[in-house]
């Protein structure tokens, strides 16, 4: 999965947060950062929430969106 979204990315980007949610769904987790910013995580491993997660091994997808609910940055962690 993780391969096919970077060959995807350039096409998230600058999407807005509802296509965003329409194409991967609810995010994971999200988080509110200053100047209105957002990140919103999809895990691509079983998360650290997952009884069978080894959350050393474990990715996500961190979408940054900006104040204007545009993704911007686009990273595998």
């Amino acid at each position: 999965m993780a391969a096919l979204i970077e060959q995807q990315k350039q096409k998230l980007l600058g999407s807005d947060e509802m296509e965003i949610v329409q194409l991967l769904g609810k995010p994971d987790q999200n988080e509110l950062y200053k100047r209105n910013q957002k990140f919103y995580y999809y895990y691509i491993t079983p998360g650290p929430a997952c009884q069978t997660a080894d959350t050393l091994k474990s990715s996500r997808l961190s979408i940054r969106f900006t104040a204007m609910g545009l993704a911007k940055e686009i990273a595998i962690e």
